[in-house]
């Protein structure tokens, strides 16, 4: 993660500069399969992608948005804004817009842009037992029990699990709390 730049007051965030609504909706396995990055394995170009235009895949309802072109009109870079779910490493996504598709292949899981930083949470519903069970920016999986609808976690979170094992008692716990944001 790049410093501050100049005197102690230029750059620092006081909340979010951005959001992005976690779909908690995958079913199996200890992990949602949110796109943490995606790499572009085939793109058709010209004529079709347009600059800040948001495309949804075909499947996992995975949004990006085009943030650079190349010069022959192919994308250049992308942002991900709905990390979909369900998906596992080296899934394919096809996007198309105007006559244009690419492919993305999923490189890895997580919460998108948590490579330098991780992301705040928000829980807008605790569920019956308002557990989050995270991946924090250490590395570590941490269960918060008793979260409160409406509530921050002021953590640096990569990922945000559907089950953990509760490192006292040794049983596979699962988040339950729903309409998570993650805040960066």
């Amino acid at each position: 993660m790049n410093g501050l730049n100049g005197n102690e007051a230029a750059q620092p965030r006081v909340f979010a500069h951005d959001a992005i609504p976690l779909n908690l909706s995958a079913s199996s396995g200890a992990s949602y399969g949110f796109a943490k990055s995606l790499k572009i394995t085939s793109d058709t170009g010209t004529p079709g992608w347009i600059l800040n235009t948001l495309y949804t895949s075909s499947t996992n309802s995975v949004k990006i948005r085009v943030t650079a072109l190349k010069a022959d009109g192919r994308i250049g870079s992308i942002r991900i804004v709905n990390p979909g779910t369900g998906l596992v490493a080296n899934d394919t996504l096809t996007f198309t817009g105007g006559g244009a598709t690419a492919v993305l292949t999923v490189e890895a899981l997580g919460l998108p842009a948590t490579y330098q930083r991780g992301a705040c949470l928000y829980v807008g519903n605790s569920g019956t037992n308002g557990i989050v069970c995270v991946v924090m920016e250490s590395g570590d999986e941490v269960i918060f029990k008793g979260v409160t609808s409406g509530s921050f976690l002021p953590i640096l979170a990569t990922d945000v699990l559907r089950q953990s094992t509760d490192p006292v008692s040794g049983t596979a716990v699962s988040t339950d709390a729903s309409d998570i944001i993650a805040l960066y």
